[in-house]
């Protein structure tokens, strides 16, 4: 294995560890959990370089000393949030790594909190079933989710105000360009081919690129190995590494990988579209915050910041308004 990959693994073990602990530390420190979850992700590393080592070590005692002071802020700053307790917490599905959900995630916390003059947490969870189960627990205000989870948070009183307005909601079947597969067909692909899928509930990724498989005649639990990685940049990165031979993804995740990961990678299919990604708020908000969030939303791109964090995002457009109609339609 090339050494770069072990450089992109070991930083995201540090990131994430960071990330996990600095984001989440007002009531869900996932720390050790999550720590031993991006070990999991990479454990298919070869032995790290030892000529590295001191650069980790310094990193991390930088992060550590930069977690320290940020603590102290943070101590700070919860000692005012609980006394009026007042913040809404924004919870997003673990599509990716936790480094990159927080770099994408808290500046729109921060501008929702500007606009609709409440504090606004970011926080995720360590996978997806145990995102649901806190939205069935009501843990969070607001949801960014797919749009097959957020049919399933309809019976514990979210409603859809929001969707992604940018490209079409689809999943890709993503190969090396060196690998094996060629073409995509029931009588060409050979027996054993190894796929890789994040998550079993991730619609575009997993369960949209599995129908898609399927409708060309392609059996997947027979003529396939089938792998289930962590997160979307995990299952990127084993294909990149000959883990497997295909993955299923959609395109923000392929997107946000270094160039020379996308460069040695083919989009060999496409699946047809499903309705967007959306935010959903709870039931329990009121009407007036309720409103006051999706305008925050949908006016991002007439103004500078919001602009700008819509590009960080990845969302051209931005978010426009939407009912539940699309989604009701939504298969399993």
């Amino acid at each position: 294995m090339k050494k770069v990959e072990d450089e992109y693994c070991l930083a995201d073990l540090i990131n994430s560890i960071f990330t996990i602990y600095y984001y989440n530390r007002k009531n869900e420190t996932y720390f050790g959990w999550c720590g031993l979850q991006v070990i999991s992700e990479h454990k298919y590393l070869n032995p790290v370089n030892w000529q590295d080592i001191g650069v980790i070590i310094f990193s991390f005692f930088r992060l550590s000393l930069f977690m320290c002071l940020c603590s102290v802020s943070a101590l700070a700053a919860d000692s005012g949030q609980h006394a009026d307790d007042n913040y809404l917490r924004f919870g997003v599905l673990p599509l990716q790594s936790p480094t990159k959900l927080a770099s994408m995630f808290l500046p729109v916390t921060d501008y929702l909190g500007d606009r609709i003059g409440r504090p606004v947490q970011f926080v995720t969870s360590p996978n997806f079933s145990t995102f649901m189960e806190r939205v069935k627990q009501h843990k969070y205000d607001l949801i960014y989710l797919n749009p097959l989870l957020y049919r399933r948070s309809r019976q514990f009183g979210y409603q859809a105000i929001v969707k992604v307005a940018a490209e079409p909601f689809t999943g890709i079947l993503v190969v090396r360009k060196n690998g094996p597969i060629k073409t995509l067909s029931s009588k060409s692909l050979p027996d054993g081919v190894r796929i890789g899928f994040p998550d079993p509930d991730a619609f575009a990724a997993t369960v949209m690129t599995r129908q898609y498989l399927e409708a060309q005649g392609i059996d997947v639990a027979k003529k396939m190995q089938v792998q289930y990685f962590v997160s979307q940049d995990s299952a990127i990165l084993a294909l990149h590494s000959n883990l497997v031979d295909i993955i299923g993804t959609w395109r923000p995740s392929l997107r946000s990988m270094p160039n020379d990961i996308q460069q040695d990678l083919h989009i060999i299919a496409e699946t047809p579209a499903k309705p967007q990604m959306p935010i959903a708020v709870s039931e329990k908000l009121s009407t007036e915050v309720k409103q006051n969030i999706q305008q925050a939303l949908i006016q991002m791109t007439s103004n500078r910041e919001g602009a700008r964090i819509v590009e960080q995002l990845g969302f051209n457009r931005g978010f426009e308004a939407t009912t539940d109609t699309g989604y009701l339609k939504v298969q399993e």
